[in-house]
């Protein structure tokens, strides 16, 4: 999809629940206005209200968890999360970063090996929190094979990751915060 005006795609190529969500984040949008989305965003305002429109149609729970993991409508399809994408693009850096750091700590936890990690995580999606991904170092930026954060198995299950991090992308508010680490061994 090349989006260049959301209010006239149509979506034809998506299924009647995620035209749904497309739809509904737009006319989020629309109804907030141009005026109001640039003054937040000069102003630094958090996006608190997006966030807890996300949480009420329970939109990054539809589209960010596995259909073996969420309910009825649960799915991760790449496809239609390029859509939303755009759409929050569309409309401001904030909304789409939230959204991105979420996929990128999310990334780790479905693609583990922990099942009871995951439904925890789809019990937090459906609750409406956010994700949060700890990788960037000050001083070499986000380098997986570079990083300084070591893990360090202290028992049976239980870990300690040791190493400074710079920044980690929505950890004000992530139910959760994947943390990339090498293992200290």
């Amino acid at each position: 999809m090349k989006l260049i005006n959301p209010k006239t795609e149509t979506f034809d190529h998506l299924d009647a629940e995620s035209k749904e969500i497309m739809r509904k984040t737009i006319d989020f949008f629309e109804r907030k206005g141009k005026d109001k989305l640039k003054e937040d965003y000069h102003a630094k305002v958090w996006y608190a209200d997006f966030l807890e429109f996300v949480k009420q149609e329970k939109i990054f729970y539809k589209l960010l968890t596995p259909a073996k993991y969420g309910k009825e409508g649960c799915r991760w399809d790449t496809a239609r999360n390029c859509d939303f994408n755009e759409i929050l693009g569309f409309y401001g850096l904030p909304y789409w970063y939230t959204w991105q750091v979420t996929i990128l700590g999310l990334g780790p936890i479905w693609m583990g090996n922990n099942e009871a990690v995951k439904k925890r995580t789809a019990e937090l999606l459906e609750q409406g929190e956010i994700f949060a991904f700890g990788l960037s170092e000050k001083e070499h930026g986000a380098d997986l094979y570079s990083s300084e954060m070591t893990l360090t198995q202290l028992s049976e299950g239980r870990y300690v990751a040791d190493g400074g991090k710079y920044y980690i992308g929505n950890a004000n508010k992530a139910g959760l915060v994947s943390v990339f680490a090498k293992d200290s061994d």
